[in-house]
């Protein structure tokens, strides 16, 4: 009995396991080439800060781990996030904070967010 409950429930959390990781596949969006500034996300929402004077608070902000947006001319803000490994290249996008980018990616709205599951920045 002990071992057919352990098979069913291996069985489920398998099942559970494999949907989870089904979940975090392609994103489902437009795929879009957006250009903008780089931004340190939380700086920008609470004080408007931008632009080459907050580079380097921005860059600081991001090393700590705040959100890294991308700041169109239209004042659109687009959360930046990676597709694999969920990981938007975090390094190169530190370093060209406050600069002006194009990022390539999947363009996924819901609820007011805005996100680009980013496959390049150039």
């Amino acid at each position: 009995m002990k071992t057919k409950i352990i098979s069913a429930a291996f069985a489920v959390s398998s099942l559970l396991l494999l949907g989870t990781t089904s979940s975090f596949g392609e994103p489902k969006g437009e795929t879009v080439t957006i250009k903008g500034e780089v931004i340190d996300v939380w700086c920008y929402l609470e004080g408007d800060d931008k632009g080459a004077e907050h580079k380097k608070c921005a860059v600081a902000c991001a090393k700590a781990g705040n959100p890294i947006g991308l700041l169109t001319e239209k004042g659109d803000v687009y959360l930046l996030v990676g597709i694999k490994d969920h990981d938007a290249d975090r390094d190169a996008l530190i370093k060209k904070m406050a600069d002006s980018v194009s990022v390539e990616g999947t363009l996924v709205k819901k609820g007011g967010t805005q996100v680009i599951y980013v496959s390049a920045v150039k």
